[in-house]
């Protein structure tokens, strides 16, 4: 009479080991899930870190002064006939595309490293990779956008245009030595890329973050006077893309979560919370536009 081999499972011990391993990776993905999505927002954090010593850098060899937003990094103007910058020999990138089209990577053609460059690393440092799957699923969406053009994110933060010239204008201060809350003001911000109701219409072209306050007078359309808005894609998932919060570096380099829905009522009507962490002078709550 044949025995059985006591060293092997049985049917039954083989359906129990097969239960516990499924019981512990329930328990483990969220968990593992959860560490690789802080382990992207860490390495956010620290890209932000790196754009505001890099800014920092900067300002120490240009006599204090913020460079211009829109170029400072990625200089699109490079390819914009009638702009001091223009380079003829440069491929002619769409404004509202240059965020996602790879020929405007100043390590694939030199001519689009704006003044600020220098002082970063490399393009890593310039995508926040919670940023990569959003830009993905939604980029397509912006308006104007060529089909031809791949959706292969450059970057994924802004300069606040309250900082040095925005469209040749200073509207907010020209050195950081004017700034009144250095830890209450953002310096460089995940920019939104897609329109959020209430919020913006505007989003990610250029590396230009220009918020603005509700009576600034653009125009007669109320929402057209919110401009640029922080991100939304932190703290979220994909299929609820409005309700998660945007990272920013601040002028003294600290780094934090920001809420563009933490609105200021005033006297004059609401502040968004883009405004409220962008305007660097003093009276930003005034009764008067401040520009």
């Amino acid at each position: 009479m044949l025995q059985r081999d006591k060293s092997a499972f049985t049917l039954i011990e083989l359906l129990v080991v097969i239960a516990i391993i499924g019981m512990l990776l329930a328990i483990l993905t969220p968990a593992l899930k959860r560490a690789k999505e802080h382990m992207k927002f860490l390495v956010c954090k620290t890209n932000l870190k790196g754009y505001g010593t890099a800014m920092t850098l900067y300002l120490t060899n240009n006599d204090d002064t913020y460079p211009t937003c829109s170029t400072s990094v990625f200089n699109g103007d490079a390819c914009v006939a009638g702009t001091p910058h223009y380079d003829p020999t440069l491929p002619k990138v769409p404004l509202v595309c240059q965020w996602h089209d790879a020929r405007i990577n100043p390590n694939v053609n030199p001519g689009f490293a704006g003044p600020v460059w220098p002082y970063l690393e490399g393009i890593k440092s310039s995508m926040c990779p919670t940023f990569k799957p959003f830009a993905l699923t939604y980029g397509a969406e912006h308006d104007g956008h060529d089909p031809s053009i791949p959706i292969e994110p450059q970057y994924a933060y802004s300069q606040n245009g309250f900082l040095g010239r925005t469209g040749g204008r200073i509207y907010g201060v020209l050195k950081s030595s004017e700034v009144v809350d250095p830890g209450g003001v953002v310096v460089w911000v995940e920019e939104t890329i897609w329109k959020i109701p209430g919020l913006t219409n505007y989003v990610l072209n250029d590396t230009c973050f220009f918020t603005r306050h509700p009576s600034a007078g653009f125009s007669s359309d109320p929402i057209t006077n919110l401009g640029d808005c922080i991100a939304t894609y932190h703290n979220t998932v994909l299929q609820k893309r409005d309700e998660g919060v945007g990272n920013a570096v601040f002028v003294d380099g600290h780094v934090e979560l920001c809420d563009p829905r933490d609105k200021v009522v005033t006297s004059w009507g609401e502040i968004s919370g883009s405004f409220r962490v962008a305007w660097p002078k003093r009276g930003k709550f005034g009764q008067k536009s401040p520009y």
